[in-house]
Parts: C-alpha cells; structure tokens; sequence
C-alpha cells in the first residue's frame, strides 16, 4: 500500500510541474510578458521633477539654454548659471545622467538633451492682509521639469 501512495504522490508532483511550466530545478518560471510590453520601444532615458517652487517662464528660460546641446556642456551652463532655477534644472539633468548610465547602461559624455520641457504645476494661493480689511491674493507658482537625453542623431521633440 505504501508504495501505491508513493507512486501517486510522484504523479501529482510530475502533473503539476507540467501545469505551471516551472524547471525542475525548483525555480519559480519567469513572468510571461505582455505583447504591449513586448513590442515597445526602448525608451530614452529621462527624469522629471515635480512641484518644483519655481514658475514655469523662469524654469522655461533655462532649460531653453540646455536644449539640443552636450551634456557635459549642459552642466557647465547650469553650473555657472545666475538664475535661481538653474539649480532644480541641473538637479534634473544628473538624474537623467544616472537614469542614463545605470538603468540604459550608455555612455553619458556621447549624450545630448534632446528633451527639455517644462510645464506648469498646481498653484498654492495664499493671502494677504491689505489696507481696509482687504486682501489680495499671491500666487507660489509650482512646475514640473523632464529632461530627456539621447543620442545626437535622435530626433529632437523640442518642447512638445
């Protein structure tokens, strides 16, 4: 009898290794990917900061001097920048760099910025007293910063 039981339980343990495809290694199978996932484009590598307290025209008028040029020029630019938001902005471009050398495994010097747009975010409305018990309103301006690299003979997207 014991050995009837013995023979079953190699026939349950053989049905299910079938059932799910698993080596008989003993490792879990590998997920199936979707065909979405499948037959998409490698995508550039990019990094977006969002709700940066800086307005969108100000945050515009530096990521419009860094657009289409060479990163290791772009850092220069940020670097000796006067404007306060070069600061969000670079912080931006290293992480694309990163993204970039470790997620893509690219060489970061051959890389341009072929992607650098800047969009508005949520406003914050504060008040403030004024005279005659009035108040006006001040508008903390938010925005959101991508910056895409690729290779210079990509196509732009420009500000898109």
């Amino acid at each position: 009898m014991s050995t009837e039981t013995t023979a079953e339980a190699t026939d349950v343990e053989a049905t299910a290794v079938e059932a799910t495809g698993a080596p008989e290694t003993g490792q879990a199978p590998e997920p199936a990917r979707s065909d979405r996932s499948r037959n998409r484009a490698p995508a550039r590598p990019q990094a977006t900061a969002k709700f940066v307290r800086v307005s969108a025209r100000k945050a515009r008028l530096v990521a419009d001097l860094i657009r289409d040029v060479p990163v290791p020029e772009a850092q220069a630019i940020l670097a000796f920048s006067t404007r306060a938001a070069a600061e969000p902005v670079r912080k931006v471009l290293e992480s694309a760099m990163a993204n970039a050398d470790h997620n893509a495994g690219l060489d970061v010097r051959e890389l341009h910025v072929v992607r650098a747009t800047v969009d508005e975010g949520p406003t914050m409305r504060r008040f403030r007293p004024r005279a005659q018990g009035r108040s006006s309103r001040i508008n903390k301006r938010t925005c959101h910063i991508t910056i895409g690299l690729g290779l210079p003979g990509d196509e732009a997207e420009g500000r898109a």
